[in-house]
């Protein structure tokens, strides 16, 4: 699906309003990265710093820091759980998250608590669609800027 010129794959759920996809895995885990949104948002990633493989991972609490352009974030999580991975290759090269937000530049994988009773909070590709365009709406998001570093589908 594409939603004011940026791609959202239709396999993925969406957290819009953590700028984050979700990709549920066939062990039950759950990997995390950051929406075309997302990295239209931050511009040009310079660090990802990820908490430890291990952690335990509160919902709406840092899971890492991201690091941009004359700033840094908390990325937070939206459930709660075990952090199983972290993308290493990010440590060496975070632009990845800008090249290539839904495939080498995920971020983290998660052991989800109570997943069967949230997923639903996640909407699956098109449904998730109005919650987006909502989001990008509420934050005055204009595509056409010049200074938005999106990832562009045409």
């Amino acid at each position: 699906m594409n939603v004011h010129g940026l791609e959202f794959p239709d396999s993925l759920r969406y957290a819009p309003e953590h700028s984050l996809w979700l990709r549920e895995e066939a062990d039950g885990s759950v990997t995390l990265g950051l929406t075309a949104y997302g990295c239209a948002l931050y511009g040009e990633i310079f660090a990802f710093t990820p908490k430890r493989v291990g952690a335990r991972i509160e919902r709406e609490r840092s899971f890492g820091v991201v690091e941009f352009a004359k700033a840094a974030s908390s990325a937070r999580s939206p459930v709660s759980g075990e952090l199983l991975a972290v993308n290493e290759a990010l440590l060496e090269r975070p632009a990845l998250i800008n090249q290539d937000c839904y495939g080498d530049g995920w971020m983290v994988r998660l052991k989800p608590e109570g997943w069967a009773t949230v997923r639903e909070e996640f909407p699956l590709g098109k449904a998730a669609e109005a919650a987006i365009d909502e989001r990008m709406r509420l934050d005055n998001f204009d595509p056409a800027n010049a200074h938005v570093q999106a990832l562009q589908w045409k």
